[in-house]
């Protein structure tokens, strides 16, 4: 969002960007390459976790026309068994009828998504740890909201896109991996430069 855009402090200034994936950025004399969808997990994971446990309002907005949604009696099933995950999420929803869920409100960060994708989406993706303790569930709806709520591989950023990802990421609590374990920042010293040039002696 906007407050987010005028926050720059992080010290690192993009210099580009490859293959439409991934960041290219300096501080001081090293460099930094970034995947733009790793790191955009990591910030979206942390923001939608937050809201997940905090206790006062969720960050949600109203749709303008709600969501009927058609399940199978399995994804209706899982779908009442989680309505919970859904509304500390963000989520407005309620049983609408045999096998049918409307959803009239979504949290902030999905109001540009496709809701009826994202919900059948993250209901098999809790299908695969039904079973599992009650956190683990938790931690794999909330990595999957941020995955489908993440800017993707393959998407051109602007150069003030790329500082925006960039800075949000450095204010995360773990900024060098993505919620799945794989690292957001591959790190070049200005020493680890000059050997890869044979610049210095090893």
């Amino acid at each position: 969002d906007s407050e987010e855009r005028t926050i720059q402090n992080s010290g690192f200034l993009p210099m580009g960007q490859v293959a439409s994936c991934y960041i290219l950025a300096k501080k001081g004399d090293d460099l930094y390459i970034i995947d733009q969808h790793a790191a955009h997990e990591r910030i979206m994971y942390e923001k939608i976790k937050k809201n997940y446990y905090s206790d006062g309002p969720k960050e949600s907005q109203l749709m303008l026309l709600p969501d009927i949604i058609t399940l199978t009696h399995k994804e209706m099933g899982i779908a009442k068994d989680n309505m919970q995950l859904f509304e500390k999420a963000g989520f407005t929803l309620e049983e609408f009828g045999e096998n049918t869920i409307k959803i009239s409100g979504v949290p902030n960060i999905c109001i540009d998504l496709e809701t009826k994708e994202l919900f059948l989406e993250t209901l098999d993706e809790i299908n695969t740890v039904a079973r599992t303790a009650k956190q683990e569930i938790e931690e794999k709806f909330i990595a999957t909201l941020a995955c489908k709520a993440s800017v993707k591989g393959n998407t051109y950023l602007t150069t003030q896109d790329m500082q925006t990802i960039i800075d949000n990421l450095m204010r995360c609590d773990n900024p060098y991996v993505c919620p799945h374990g794989r690292p957001t920042i591959i790190f070049y010293s200005d020493y680890e430069l000059e050997k890869l040039f044979k610049r210095v002696v090893v």
